[in-house]
């Protein structure tokens, strides 16, 4: 059984401005404190308790303030701008009445229960599990306004059945298609990115008026609303990737990308928003897929990038690659984007050697520091070990 922790951001149902104000005051008490005993030596601050600071929180809050900056937060911030109350999982309780789901939590006017808006099937069958403390364990609740909404933020841990993959899903991450997820067998999907491409440079030309215009304001309103709109894509793109791998029963390989936005690209390529490495959110899209799989039961693997896209998935000899046709040294043709994934889905280590200069073929020539010898392991084709002295 996999534990996986994961966090339920839940609106707040028919706030009105009384708890609102609430809520306000007692973001205001946690930030105060905060900022506070960031004025005190990291020394001194291990020594604290509730007892030793004033403040007209109750002590669930403080305590909760203390128990954070006496960690890493502690040592990497110097000023808090905000600081969102928290309480651990000893300090909120969950409560269902009819169909309608609540919370209760300490506040700077003591412990309030507040309904909460439950819009879909997945978090009412999370809150179930909490409310029957099936394989869930409840972590910590905090209190959070995003964009003037005010939100609890739950963090809980449960237990996942792993699952036994039989099959390996390789996924090619690019620019001009965000991905193409293929099996070993060649069946594929395929995620565009022309798109994507199009809105990056609307909003790069939009933000381009705004320095322009000096409206820096209206330049951040437009940054986070790019960040959102990528995020959503990401998330679209990655629930697909994982549902693919859930129909074919597969764990999911994709390449090692680190380190990609320092490797070289033109001027002319970096300056364009819809081209430039520095624009393509390849890790966002990673994790989203590594915590789905998670959730599912599976796992995500990576694999060396080098090549992937210029070996020919079917023969391991070295092709060429033009946009988005790949063309093998026999003359076969085929999609470029979808033959780098069969590689990924195929090859264990490097799909080919990194100091290939010329056509050769890599089964049988590649050494071991750099690539595979004999047959390529996979998931179907294990390891034949020679025993000692044979």
């Amino acid at each position: 059984m996999k534990r996986v922790t994961t966090t339920l951001k839940l609106k707040f149902l028919g706030l009105n401005a009384v708890k609102a104000e609430m809520f306000d005051q007692t973001v205001c008490a946690t930030t105060a404190l905060a900022n506070e005993l960031l004025r005190i030596s990291p020394k001194e601050r291990k020594a604290l308790t509730t007892a030793k600071v004033v403040t007209p929180l109750k002590s669930a809050l403080s305590n909760q303030v203390i128990r954070i900056l006496k960690g890493k937060a502690g040592r990497r911030v110097k000023h808090f701008k905000v600081f969102w109350p928290e309480v651990n999982n000893q300090n909120w309780k969950l409560h269902k009445v009819g169909s309608t789901y609540s919370v209760s939590f300490p506040t700077i006017q003591g412990d309030k229960r507040v309904p909460l808006e439950v819009g879909s099937s997945y978090y009412a069958e999370r809150l179930e599990r909490i409310l029957a403390e099936q394989d869930c364990e409840r972590g910590t609740l905090k209190l959070m306004q995003i964009r003037g909404v005010w939100y609890a933020v739950l963090s809980i841990t449960w237990e996942v059945p792993e699952v036994k993959s039989t099959e390996r899903l390789g996924v090619d991450r690019g620019q001009n298609r965000l991905a193409v997820a293929a099996t070993r067998w060649g069946r594929a999907v395929f995620f565009g990115g022309g798109e994507v491409a199009y809105r990056r440079r609307r909003f790069q030309k939009r933000r381009a008026q705004l320095q322009q215009a000096g409206k820096y304001r209206a330049l951040k309103r437009l940054e986070r609303k790019e960040a959102r709109w990528m995020r959503a894509v990401n998330h679209t793109v990655s629930r697909r990737i994982v549902r693919f791998a859930n129909a074919v029963n597969a764990d999911v390989w994709m390449e090692d990308l680190s380190g990609i936005r320092q490797s070289r690209q033109s001027q002319k390529a970096r300056s364009d928003a819809g081209k430039s490495r520095h624009t393509w959110s390849y890790y966002d899209l990673e994790w989203k897929v590594a915590y789905k799989l998670e959730m599912a039961g599976r796992t995500l693997h990576k694999r060396p990038a080098a090549y992937t896209s210029k070996t020919d998935h079917r023969t391991g000899l070295i092709g060429k690659r033009s946009g988005h046709l790949f063309t093998g040294q026999d003359g076969y043709c085929c999609d470029a984007d979808w033959n780098a994934a069969m590689n990924i889905a195929q090859w264990d280590g490097f799909s080919c050697p990194l100091s290939l200069k010329e056509a050769l073929p890599v089964i049988g020539r590649v050494g071991s520091g750099d690539g595979v010898v004999g047959n390529p392991l996979n998931s179907m084709n294990p390891p034949q070990l020679q025993a000692v002295g044979s």
